[in-house]
This record gives structure tokens, C-alpha cells and sequence, in this order.
């Protein structure tokens, strides 16, 4: 990437690359509940488009008790559990299903991905410090409840960073799904100039399905590693060709 030119446009996913990934919540939920880790992911890719999770994410449910009713729904169905045990273990007599605490474990999330990333909300200062790059986001994103504490703004959120913000919620499309992305360019076209093109736009996203649907469209991309954001840091110094990464030591995801 250093070898192309310079982008007029950096798009940045929220958790997982500004913040905390919320996959780190789900993580430590798995291994203090026994869970096998990786299946409440499994299971969520696993019920896309039509899942509760995607649902949420498109804005098209409320984010109340009975969405967590359907979220819990769909993480304990037998058939999921079973298939997963049969992939992964090649176990066709797998323990019974997992209570899964669906309420506690979102907020969890949600909390943990409130926490700024050591090493590219740091970068973002910079870049919106510097003012040479036009700065934007593209993130899956839930809807909190009226009244929530979560819907305050304080003047270290990191939403203050960018001009145009693109959230799932709000539109009723989600990554990877092409529309949003396609959505998003034209808000950088109506923000920046219809001169933009996709190849001057340098998107960051912790998910590799996210950033496919993204180079289709022909838009450059640097994926951000659960616990290796510093690298995307690095990658993206060589696309603008600043100095962004603090000096110091990565800490490593709790696997």
C-alpha cells in the first residue's frame, strides 16, 4: 500500500479498531461460563441475516427485554450447538446446551467497547490533531435504550473524531451486506466532493468478510487484529506517511 498514492479518506470501524474489541467480551464470557470458545460467534455468523443480533444491528427490533429473549433464543437452539460440536470436535454427543445470560453478556460488550484502543484512538488523535485526512466511520452499531448513559457524548467519545458517521442502526443496512458500503461512499461524496473514488478511501475493520465486501467496491483496507492494533497503526502510518504509534508495548487479547 505505501507504493499508491496518499488517500484523501480514512473510514474507520468502531469496536475493534477505535475501541476495544467487544469479541474480547465474548471471550472472557466463554471461558468463565465453560463455554467452548468461539460459539457464541458461531452462532450469531451462523443465524445471519435473519438472527436477532443482525436485527438489532439494522435497527428493526428495539433494544428491550424482548430482544434479549430472542437473542437467548437463538444462542441456545440445539441444532446450533449440536453442528457446532460436530465441526469443531467431530462430537455428535455433545453436554447439554449452556445457559447463556444473553442481558449480562451484551452489556458487557457494550462496556468493554467504551474502552478507547491503546494504540489507534491515540493515532486518531493525531490525524484529527493534523487535519491532511478527511476522517470517517462505518460501524455495525446498536441502539441503546432512551435515557441510557451510553447515549451521552462526552468530549473524549470517539464518535467526536469523525465528520461523517455511518451507523447500521440508524440506516437498517449492516456490514458486510454492499448497500451500506455504497450508502457510505456517497455521504463521503456528499460531505467531501463527487470526485472522491473508492481508491482514495483507506478503510480499517477487525472482521476479514467486512473488508472483502469493501476491495469489491474497490476501496483500500488495513485489518486490525484482535489484540494487534499497533500493527494496523503501522500499516496505516505507511498509508499516510505520519508518525502515529506511541511508544508503547502491545498488551496481548485474554484468550
Amino acid at each position: 500500500m505505501a507504493s499508491q498514492a496518499r488517500p484523501k479518506v480514512l473510514m474507520f470501524d468502531i469496536g475493534g479498531v477505535c475501541v476495544v474489541s467487544p469479541f474480547q467480551a465474548i471471550l472472557d464470557y466463554e471461558v468463565q461460563r465453560g463455554i467452548p470458545k468461539g460459539y457464541i460467534n458461531y452462532s450469531i455468523r451462523a443465524l445471519t441475516p435473519n438472527g436477532a443480533w443482525h436485527k438489532l444491528e439494522r435497527g428493526e427490533i428495539p433494544n428491550d427485554a424482548n430482544y434479549f429473549r430472542m437473542f437467548k433464543a437463538d444462542l441456545q437452539r440445539p441444532d446450533l450447538w449440536a453442528r457446532f460440536h460436530r465441526e469443531k470436535f467431530n462430537n455428535d454427543n455433545p453436554p447439554p446446551v449452556p445457559d447463556i445470560d444473553t442481558e449480562t453478556l451484551y452489556w458487557t460488550m457494550m462496556s468493554m467497547s467504551r474502552t478507547p484502543d491503546p494504540y489507534m484512538y491515540p493515532a486518531l488523535k493525531k490525524l484529527k490533531a493534523l487535519g491532511q485526512y478527511k476522517l470517517a466511520a462505518l460501524s455495525n452499531t446498536t441502539i441503546f435504550p432512551e435515557g441510557h448513559e451510553f447515549n451521552k457524548i462526552g468530549p473524549d467519545d470517539v464518535r467526536n473524531f469523525f465528520e461523517v458517521f455511518v451507523s447500521s442502526a440508524h440506516v437498517g443496512m449492516r456490514k458486510p451486506n454492499r448497500e451500506i458500503y455504497e450508502h457510505a461512499l456517497e455521504e463521503v461524496r456528499r460531505k467531501w466532493g463527487r470526485d472522491i473514488r473508492p481508491q482514495d478511501i483507506v478503510f480499517l475493520d477487525d472482521i476479514g468478510e467486512n473488508l472483502k465486501t469493501a476491495k469489491s467496491l474497490g476501496i483500500r483496507t488495513i485489518r486490525v487484529l484482535l489484540g494487534r492494533s499497533n500493527e494496523a497503526v503501522r500499516e496505516l502510518e505507511e498509508v499516510t506517511g505520519l508518525s502515529l504509534l506511541e511508544d508503547q508495548q502491545q498488551p496481548k487479547a485474554r484468550l
